[in-house]
């Protein structure tokens, strides 16, 4: 059955604050034994073309200069995951190596194996702290398994290949409590064990491919966005129990969703192309609730890309509200 947004009866959180950038904000990461955010974005460069650039911000001191990353780690990212525990980060290149970082200097510890698959996506166990990787090879989807040094643990070949659909796994997430992957390709949801031994596979149906895919641990439950074509269209959103691959439900969004963010205890936030509003999802419903309007940040606009990031620990949501915003907008939750 198929749930419509609602408006949370409490009322929407204040914007904290805003944290003014050199750049436009993308792909924002947080470190909470740092207290940073790891961001991307391009940066106006004088004499020449806008650069792509990595940059660390500090919140303990926000309002102090933003550091680039060590030039090492230099070139365009695809993913970045942080290790809190060991105070490291782990940043995909799109050349396809994994670079290994402090998360204390910002600077390059080592540079990961390369597995044979050519990968898109990271996820991490911040348990175990094992690191994994989905892509594919030429036989179809593909996981990595790497160490917290980067070694290749194991690779696995998982799911089907077929000329009319893409093997390449897109999303990924980890359920730390059991060690098991979950996994999104072109040929449904799935799920892996420790070993990398897929466990069940769900078909998601469209139209068109599954998009990107959230996960709520606390209640073990997938959200699988379809019909992302054309961005200003409604966006269906699938749930799933994460545990058994069993459909719970569809969810109706504004338009194209952008991302979802996960806080650990039982919400999922979710933000969308072509709506003023940032929604969450709460205890594995599928009931979109308007958590915060996006309108009292300046010259923000409905049509802007934008990002999602979340602090578990200081309950704090980051937001990159995109079009040309240099800023990131903070919402306590």
């Amino acid at each position: 059955m198929s749930q419509q947004a609602t408006i949370s009866p409490t009322g929407p959180p204040p914007l904290t604050t805003a944290i003014a950038l050199p750049f436009e904000p993308m792909d924002l990461t947080f470190s909470a034994s740092a207290n940073k955010l790891y961001a991307s974005g391009m940066e106006e460069v004088s004499g020449g073309p806008p650069q792509w650039r990595q940059y660390v911000v500090s919140l303990s001191a926000p309002s102090g200069p933003i550091e680039r990353f060590d030039t090492s780690i230099k070139g365009l990212q695809q993913d970045l995951v942080v290790n809190d525990k060991l105070r490291r980060g782990y940043a995909l290149m799109m050349s396809g190596d994994v670079k290994v970082f402090s998360t204390d200097s910002d600077t390059l510890v080592s540079t990961a194996q390369k597995p044979s698959c050519s990968l898109e996506v990271l996820a991490i166990n911040q348990a175990t702290d094992m690191v994994y990787g989905g892509g594919a090879t030429n036989e179809g989807g593909c996981l990595v398994q790497f160490d917290a040094d980067g070694h290749v643990v194991r690779e696995k070949v998982v799911g089907p290949h077929a000329k009319d659909k893409s093997p390449i796994i897109g999303s990924l997430a980890v359920d730390s409590a059991s060690g098991d992957v979950l996994y999104l390709n072109a040929f449904g949801l799935a799920r892996a064990d420790k070993m990398l031994n897929e466990k069940w596979r769900t078909p998601v149906h469209g139209p068109g491919e599954p998009g990107p895919m959230g996960f709520e641990p606390k209640t073990n439950t997938a959200y699988v966005v379809v019909g992302t074509e054309p961005v200003i269209s409604p966006t269906k959103i699938s749930v799933f129990d994460a545990a058994t691959g069993t459909p719970r439900g569809e969810s109706s969004g504004p338009g194209s969703c952008q991302g979802f963010a996960a806080t650990g205890d039982g919400r999922l936030f979710a933000i969308f192309f072509n709506s003023t509003d940032l929604y969450v999802l709460a205890d594995g419903t599928s009931i979109l609730t308007k958590f915060v309007s996006l309108n009292d940040i300046p010259g923000w606009a409905p049509s802007d890309t934008r990002w999602l990031q979340v602090d578990t620990v200081g309950r704090r949501l980051f937001v990159s509200p995109g079009g040309d915003r240099q800023k990131i907008a903070v919402y306590q939750y």
